[in-house]
């Protein structure tokens, strides 16, 4: 057989994971599947779900194991997202650092990112030095505004992410990624279970 006439191997298909089915304290608060978010409106199904490559989800139940003792659990706002929405942030807010331009692809479209927040033990809200998604320099990781007790939650759960393996987005205390991400193919990913 010619080297030329080989087969080649076809590109491995990538699965994401329900993150909740490795991390079942996983709280859900998927901002982007109501009107309570920066766009004003619902841009995901009912029934999203968090979804995340497998070595994301390895990291999350990681940082989940090590906050559980802590008196903590994680809750998501944001985790895998469809290319189609990030064009819709764009139009909305084009500032990157804070939304990734659609044509280059976010590490959310690769399920290479996520959005989270701490929650305590049983679901209560615990308090940060902003709201999800507010775009101004309070929502930086070196603000040194706020109550002390936010900043102490904020280094919490940057400690128990970065131990996990992943890495802050200085602009946004909520956005941890995937390291090498950015190297991933943007995915095409239905969020609800195929019927």
């Amino acid at each position: 057989m010619a080297e030329d006439a080989k087969p080649k191997a076809a590109a491995p298909k990538v699965e994401l994971v329900d993150a909740t089915t490795v991390i079942p304290d996983l709280m859900l608060d998927l901002r982007y599947a109501t009107k309570d978010n920066f766009l004003k409106k619902q841009v995901y199904p009912d029934g999203a779900r968090c979804l995340l490559l497998p070595d994301s989800v390895k990291r999350l139940k990681q940082a989940a194991d090590v906050l559980r003792p802590q008196g903590y659990r994680l809750k998501v706002y944001d985790c895998y997202r469809p290319r189609a929405v990030q064009y819709e942030m764009w139009k909305i807010l084009p500032k990157p650092g804070y939304v990734a331009n659609p044509a280059k692809g976010s590490n959310h479209n690769r399920g290479g990112a996520v959005d989270l927040t701490l929650a305590t033990a049983d679901g209560g809200e615990v308090e940060m030095p902003t709201a999800f998604d507010d775009f101004t320099p309070s929502a930086h990781h070196g603000y040194k505004g706020g109550t002390p007790a936010s900043r102490e939650h904020r280094e919490v759960l940057r400690k128990a992410m970065e131990g996990a393996g992943f890495q802050r987005n200085k602009m946004e205390w909520w956005h941890y990624d995937l390291p090498g991400a950015t190297k991933l193919p943007v995915l095409d990913v239905p969020f609800t279970p195929a019927e």
